[in-house]
């Protein structure tokens, strides 16, 4: 805990232990994910010796969840969070059991299964933290917030992959899968011993209306939901809600376009096992290069924007740009060290576009639907993923993985261009504005 004393004073990480404990159980969570993934990718391709089931790998830990999204989306604003979050952190056991029994009989089918449930947990998991979020944190830290939780994915990655590919080459896949287990045990415990409630809150009815259509409103009696599930009418207030706030809308479309491009992500094994010649420790080493960019590009992209609402929607449109060119680069590359090199700028673009347009789907949302609204932005970002590692999954195998890079890296930059001139004539977006009042519920700000 000593990089704690390094940062300001002011910071939540140092002031507030609630979002102590939810960063450090997602910071569990997320090393513990890669350094499965990274055994997976190893197992995949030299079980199939096919450049496209290991691009398929992408779309079964994405599309999965996403069918559940009618159910899943409503359960952030209708359940105790806390105890949801520990439930799949729980429940996310069983398929890497699954993966245990997968690696040991050599079983592709079992894999697949497995990492589809692990792909049903995280949709449900993963958007709790960023919902939860600004119930825990007063509202001039949220971005400070944000920044540290979104650079977790990031980081995860940056950890895991790194350190998955050294564990996998020395100890073997079955290790990778142990560490995987316990990081979802250490979350459980982390996110249960958290006191203050994170839960969404449920608007009495004489601000329900408000609470819903005017971001900057805030519920009146802020009691933990416990409202009776209605998936369809649930779902059907939050597309009339994205529908009436135009800045949701685009943030939401700029979530599209960056993940409808990011099935060439899938082919990092293949460059490192196929073009680079390298093993496990090459994948981990690619893996490792797109951790330390996308841990960056929040930090870069938060240092750039300086809360100009205006200057967030240009920076984010421009990141997307910089992931298509550092793709454009990897493509080109012939060695590992410069395929490092571009995946690293690549992922700089990935990190600042993500983490800002969650931010300001943070900051546009009410709490009485921000769960709903995070599980959108999560489960369009999984299905998004999954379309286009469904596509480059054959498209690899008939043009080749450098020819499929350079088609969706070029489709980054149409998508970035498209997007950044749009929203600047759009004059109903509006600014996104930081709410005076914030509709937090028994925030822990103890040490």
């Amino acid at each position: 805990m000593q990089f704690l004393s390094t940062l300001p004073s002011r910071h939540p990480l140092r002031n507030n232990a609630g979002f102590r404990r939810l960063f450090f159980a997602s910071a569990f969570s997320l090393t513990g994910d890669w350094f499965a993934f990274v055994a997976l990718n190893g197992f995949v391709y030299h079980r199939t010796g096919s450049p496209g089931w290991t691009a398929l790998l992408f779309a079964v830990n994405s599309l999965p969840g996403v069918l559940l999204l009618p159910v899943l989306g409503p359960l952030t604003d209708r359940l105790d969070r806390r105890r949801l979050r520990v439930a799949c952190d729980v429940g996310a056991l069983l398929p890497v059991v699954g993966l245990f029994g997968a690696f040991h009989t050599g079983s592709v089918a079992l894999a697949m299964c497995s990492l589809a449930g692990l792909s049903v947990c995280g949709v449900l998991a993963g958007p709790i933290p960023e919902a939860a979020l600004p119930n825990l944190v007063p509202p001039e830290q949220l971005s400070s917030a944000q920044a540290a939780l979104g650079s977790l994915y990031s980081a995860g990655l940056l950890v895991g992959a790194g350190l998955g590919g050294v564990v996998t080459a020395a100890w073997g896949p079955s290790a990778t899968l142990a560490v995987d287990g316990a990081s979802f045990l250490v979350s459980a415990a982390l996110i249960a011993s958290i006191r203050a409630s994170f839960s969404a809150v449920v608007p009495t009815p004489t601000t329900a209306t408000a609470s819903i259509s005017t971001p900057a409103a805030v519920p009146a009696r802020p009691v933990p939901a416990r409202a009776r599930l209605r998936p369809w009418g649930d779902m059907s207030e939050l597309w009339r809600f994205v529908r009436s706030t135009p800045i949701v809308a685009a943030l939401l479309w700029l979530t599209v376009g960056l993940r409808l491009c990011y099935g060439m992500v899938g082919l990092l094994p293949v460059y490192a096992l196929g073009r680079f010649h390298a093993a496990a420790g090459g994948v981990g080493a690619l893996y490792l290069a797109q951790g330390a960019g996308a841990v960056l590009g929040p930090l870069i992209g938060r240092r750039i924007v300086q809360d100009s609402p205006r200057r967030r929607l240009t920076v984010a449109g421009g990141a997307l740009a910089v992931f298509g060119l550092g793709y454009l680069a990897l493509a080109q590359s012939g060695r590992l060290g410069t395929g490092m090199a571009a995946a690293l700028v690549g992922h700089i673009g990935v990190g600042a576009c993500a983490v800002l347009a969650i931010n300001g789907l943070q900051l546009a949302t009410p709490d009485a639907i921000r769960g709903r609204v995070m599980v959108l932005a999560f489960g369009l970002t999984a299905a998004c993923q999954g379309v286009s590692s469904l596509a480059v999954a054959p498209l690899t195998q008939a043009l080749g993985p450098a020819t499929v890079t350079r088609l969706l890296g070029l489709l980054a930059l149409v998508c970035s261009v498209t997007w950044t001139v749009r929203t600047t004539r759009n004059r109903a977006i509006g600014i996104i504005a930081i709410p005076a009042t914030t509709d937090q519920v028994g925030r822990d700000s103890s040490t």
